[in-house]
């Protein structure tokens, strides 16, 4: 599963990618994710299965879908903030299954 998490400069979200990376591991699931702020989207088409964006990006799920065409979908405020790995792969891989 790759998982590409889109924000703002990246400073929270590579906190966020190193908790779902260490959820995964627990799970014994092998996944690739990365963060990537909101003005580098284009250079990642082509590349994910499934894309988070961070709470504070919520009014661009939208556009950073149209752009992706992948399933795109904001995080969970609480989620984002407590850097909750568990809850956020939990998110990816409903998102991804739809």
């Amino acid at each position: 599963m790759n998982i590409l998490l889109c924000c703002n400069a990246g400073m929270s979200s590579s906190i966020l990618v190193k908790k779902i990376r260490e959820a995964a591991q627990k799970r014994g699931m092998e996944i690739q994710i990365t963060a990537v702020p909101s003005a580098a989207i284009r250079d990642e088409v082509g590349k994910w299965d499934v894309c988070l964006v961070g709470p504070q990006l919520v009014y661009a799920v939208s556009n950073i879908k149209s752009q992706l065409n992948i399933p795109v979908a904001s995080v969970e405020p609480r989620v984002y903030a407590m850097a909750d790995g568990d809850k956020a792969l939990d998110f990816a891989i409903g998102l991804m299954e739809g």
